[in-house]
């Protein structure tokens, strides 16, 4: 096996409080503000919230300790790292878990084009326009722009926003990314708490809260319940999803590990539940009927009913700046997460940030350029990697586990965290049966939407949501990565430099 290389000038963050911003940034995306408050509608209230709070530290702080001491112990990403901590058998396994990542992120990068679109649309009069022809002209400006086949214009604020993303990612950890999320972040919680005090000063708004917060006792024993916390846990958090890893590539020596993942598992959620406090009062308070609007889907939701509901309210314009604003904000920080996770795999291959950016920039525009033109491509992609991060938790859980999970804790959890909850890392071990309880949940669901034919998966704007999709695609990732193990493993011999 060739032997590591550190690189001659490595990158590193410049303080605690920059390498904080950026996870949070991370793990804060766009499920924070129009997922999250769908979910408590969806799980009765109260009930669900704390659930999602217990499942943080059984699914998301174990998870992100297993993949920052990955990280910070290799100074590898994730390809690299999972051959050098657990042999350069294991490295195609690392390679599925960032090529996940990139997949999602192909994807995933359409949204923040969206919200491009709209931004603009609200500074140039559209709400206006609203106010005379209600949900009629937001669900046709909707249906135009995202939902025609093929998309054009919506290809246009896709392709505009990657290479924003890359722009940012040109410039590097410190000059790049950590200056950016030490804006986003902030702005993301002054702009929804500025929101949460406007909302709460409509009329009837402690509907939406009293609907929010109200708790069921026999809730706790549902199963369908659990298992929606376990997977919000999952999906907005990002913990196991291969970027807090590369994010810890460039941390300090002595960098904790357990209180700051306890703090932004905390932080993410706490962001869910102030757009939650926006959302729901607004819904409740305005809308003429609250769960047509809230089972209309993110879209529906987010682009035709609160973009018509700010337009009737006072005070809607500086309303609708402020939550997509609050949207775009925690799109691109999620973008530039997914997008330094494939750079950083090149840069540890020996290629230049410079061409690494260039690679992932142009792999993005060719592989997103699908979802952008056919949101009927967008829904399956996001069924079939959102499903797949599952897969890659399982991944950083099955690798801790074959390292030694109280090796990890002994010689690198422990001795630089600030907090030391010893059980709480400890249940990495039992990811593995929460993974089948999660995961299997979502393969029955998808067979019950598909009787007689979840075997079915082509054409893919059909079988947009089957298990034998999701099955063939991961599978041909799988494979590819496979093969490749020995060449990944040979080129896999540049590791970070920190001081």
């Amino acid at each position: 096996m060739a032997e590591i290389k550190n690189a001659a000038a490595g990158e590193q963050f410049s303080s605690r409080w920059g390498l904080l911003c950026t996870i949070l940034g991370m793990a804060v995306g766009t499920g924070n503000i129009w997922r999250f408050p769908r979910e408590v509608v969806g799980n009765d209230g109260g009930a669900f919230i704390l659930m999602v709070f217990i499942t943080l530290f059984i699914w998301a702080v174990p998870l992100i300790c297993a993949e920052s001491v990955f990280g910070k112990k290799s100074r590898m990403a994730n390809a690299g790292a999972f051959k050098v901590l657990l042999g350069g058998k294991w490295t195609w396994i690392g390679g599925f878990c960032f090529m996940v990542c990139m997949m999602l992120g192909s994807y995933y990068v359409v949204v923040l084009g969206w919200v491009m679109k709209y931004l603009y649309l609200i500074f140039t009069g559209f709400l206006s326009q609203v106010q005379s022809q209600g949900v009629a002209l937001t669900t046709k400006t909707w249906n135009d722009f995202a939902m025609a086949v093929p998309a054009y214009e919506a290809w246009i604020w896709f392709a505009a926003a990657v290479i924003i993303a890359g722009a940012i990612i040109f410039r590097g950890i410190q000059n790049g990314i950590e200056i950016a999320n030490k804006i986003m972040i902030p702005a993301i919680f002054i702009l929804l708490a500025v929101l949460v005090v406007r909302v709460l000063m409509i009329p009837n708004a402690w509907k939406g809260l009293e609907y929010m917060y109200h708790v069921n006792p026999a809730d706790f024993l549902k199963p369908k319940i659990w298992l929606a916390a376990f997977t919000q846990s999952a999906w907005s958090t990002g913990a196991g999803w291969g970027m807090f890893h590369v994010y810890f590539v460039y941390s300090a020596r002595d960098e904790d590990i357990q209180l700051n993942a306890f703090t932004v598992a905390f932080g993410d959620t706490v962001a869910a539940m102030l757009a939650g406090m926006v959302v729901l009062p607004a819904v409740f308070a305005l809308a003429p009927d609250p769960a047509a609007v809230m089972n209309s889907g993110a879209n529906g939701l987010t682009f035709v009913n609160l973009t018509n509901l700010f337009a009737h309210t006072p005070g809607g314009f500086f309303m609708a700046v402020l939550f997509f604003l609050a949207l775009f904000s925690a799109a691109l920080s999620s973008v530039i997460a997914m997008l330094e996770t494939g750079a950083r795999n090149m840069i540890d291959m020996g290629f230049s940030r410079t061409k690494a950016t260039l690679y992932w920039v142009v792999f993005y525009i060719f592989v997103g350029t699908f979802s952008a033109l056919d949101n009927r491509v967008f829904e399956n992609q996001d069924m079939v990697w959102g499903v797949g991060l599952l897969i890659s938790g399982l991944c950083y859980s099955l690798g801790a586990i074959k390292y030694g999970v109280d090796k990890l804790w002994t010689e690198d959890i422990a001795p630089c965290s600030d907090i030391k909850i010893r059980w709480m890392w400890s249940m990495i071990r039992f990811f593995p049966v929460i993974f089948a309880l999660v995961w299997g949940w979502w393969v029955w669901q998808t067979i019950t939407w598909y009787p007689g034919e979840w075997y079915k998966f082509w054409p893919v704007t059909k079988y947009m949501y089957t298990p034998a999709v999701m099955v063939v695609e991961w599978g041909i990732l799988f494979l590819v990565l496979f093969l490749l193990n020995n060449k990944m493993r040979d080129k896999l011999v540049h590791s970070n430099k920190v001081d």
